[in-house]
């Protein structure tokens, strides 16, 4: 090569190296490292980005509701986050650090703040291992509780921290916002990403060209509850590009509609995410609609929309299905993620479960203390009485009825034929508060023949069951198999028609583990 091309740089590699750190495929993490090795025609000079210096692979954490002057008001948990490697605090894309002192409790959106009890290193230092402490205001203590994380100070005047999992509820790490500075450096050294890559190919129909979300803790569910030691998902960190298909399962989904707003609703995150208007037909091609969300500790249905994030497009496909254009949620919106609820697509006045369990019965009294969140709940249901049709009762009911200690009663009116399906909520009654909690809702519909189906869910409060008033029942027209109850784990085949043959070479298989007979203890019930 001549003295002219002399101090020409020439791109010799460049490497996409991706880890995959969650095994389940429920949670993918992708890092994402761009490997590049510059070297001059002398090789006097060559430049190469350790892969495994943190300041190149960190994942970047946007979250002001971290800072130390937002309130408490949210209570995020730092202990339900899946913490993974190293971490950068940005605010609003700008950097920022922990606090070095002790702050005043009730900050950074949690009860307990984490604050680092030392200074920051500095460059020549390396990575450090500092002390995080726990305020707690009861007792005027500031660091009741501690643990230890790394840090490591960056070229770029930013810091990354190997941040852990707290062992104190209601504690997150906070961020100084007297430590904010301009970014002078690129904030993607990694990042979250689906697990499936979308074509490039942006001029193609998206009803076929899609990356596929089945991910089971996107599904629309009630959190006051079981969720105590649950996992937050944050689509904030996620690397959206082009259309998404929802899936629970294996089974086709959908976000859902603001009338899915319910008080204590989650789906893997703090901010649950609503399609704020209906979904398109398919005459309609791609249309545009807001999203919407509140957090799930909110009791307030009025305040369904105390969030308003980033508009997103949506498309109804041959196939009766939706894709959508999913975009990163506003950043100041506290650990938000796109919910999915199950698409009903077919008519569930033909294909539903006929429950005749007289128990469930508004006048039933025997304390059976049925719970029905045992219950293998799946698809839709009608409700029966000795072969007669009946239906959810709209008001209050006394507890201890309906084979439980607790009723579920419908927290609205039952739709007329012409309103299709619809939302409703559900309330447990507990005597003295006949709507203590509204649960996941559920959906219904009016058939022909006078009759309603539901889409019955497992309800969280311990001891309560979906009631059948005994008010509505009325002579059955339609016929009552649509579908059979089916068991999960039966082996059943086809007894064949010849009623006169030996039954003992024409019977049916019952295989189920859970026949077995078990001596129950007073501590299982």
């Amino acid at each position: 090569m001549n003295r002219k091309a002399k101090g020409f740089l020439t791109w010799v590699t460049a490497i996409l190296l991706t880890t995959i750190t969650d095994s389940t495929a429920e949670d993918a993490r992708v890092t994402d490292v761009l490997l590049t090795t510059i070297t001059d025609s002398s090789a006097e000079d060559a430049i190469t980005v350790n892969l495994n210096d943190p300041c190149n692979n960190y994942t970047a954490l946007d979250q002001p509701w971290r800072a130390t002057n937002a309130t408490a008001e949210l209570s995020i948990s730092d202990s339900n986050f899946n913490w993974n490697g190293w971490y950068r605090l940005l605010y609003y894309g700008m950097n920022i650090r922990m606090p070095e002192s002790c702050d005043d409790n009730f900050t950074c959106s949690t009860y307990f703040t984490l604050w680092l009890n030392g200074h920051h290193p500095q460059i020549v230092d390396g990575p450090v291992t500092r002390e995080v402490c726990a305020n707690s205001a009861s007792d005027s203590n500031c660091c009741f509780t501690s643990t230890w994380i790394q840090i490591k100070a960056c070229a770029g005047n930013y810091y990354v921290y190997e941040f852990v999992r707290p062992d104190y509820n209601y504690a997150a790490y906070c961020a100084d916002v007297n430590t904010i500075t301009p970014t002078t450096t690129p904030t993607t050294a990694s990042s979250t990403a689906m697990s499936a890559d979308t074509p490039k190919n942006n001029t193609s129909d998206p009803c076929s060209v899609y990356s596929v979300l089945d991910n089971d803790w996107r599904k629309l569910h009630s959190s006051w509850f079981f969720d105590l030691d649950f996992s937050y998902f944050d689509d904030t960190l996620v690397e959206w590009s082009g259309w998404y298909r929802l899936y629970l399962q294996g089974k086709s989904a959908q976000i859902p509609e603001y009338d899915w707003c319910w008080s204590f609703m989650s789906c893997g995150g703090y901010t649950a995410f609503f399609l704020g208007g209906s979904h398109p037909r398919l005459q309609d091609d791609i249309i545009t609609r807001d999203i919407y969300g509140y957090h799930h500790s909110v009791e307030d249905l009025s305040q369904c929309n105390s969030y308003k994030s980033n508009p997103i497009q949506v498309k109804a496909c041959p196939g009766d299905y939706y894709v959508y254009r999913l975009v990163k949620p506003a950043v100041s919106i506290p650990v938000p993620t796109y919910c999915a609820v199950t698409t009903t697509f077919y008519d569930p006045c033909n294909n539903y479960t006929a429950l005749d369990q007289p128990w469930r019965a508004t006048n039933a009294t025997v304390g059976l203390r049925i719970w029905d969140r045992y219950f293998n709940w799946n698809g839709w249901y009608r409700l029966l009485y000795n072969g007669m049709s009946a239906r959810m009762p709209e008001s209050c009911v006394n507890p201890s009825r309906c084979g439980t200690d607790f009723p579920l009663w419908l927290n609205g009116s039952h739709p007329e034929m012409k309103d299709g399906i619809v939302t409703r909520g559900v309330c447990v009654s507990l005597g003295w508060a006949c709507c203590f909690i509204s649960f996941t809702p559920i959906r219904v519909k009016a058939c022909p023949g006078s009759y309603y189906v539901y889409e019955f869910g497992k309800p969280d409060f311990f001891y309560t069951a979906y009631c059948a008033d005994v008010n509505t029942i009325t002579p059955t027209i339609a016929p009552m198999t649509a579908t059979s109850a089916s068991v999960s784990g039966m082996n059943i085949t086809d007894t064949p028609k010849n009623i006169t043959s030996d039954p003992c070479s024409v019977y049916s298989v019952l295989d189920n583990d859970w026949r077995k007979l078990n001596r129950k203890k007073c501590s299982d019930s």
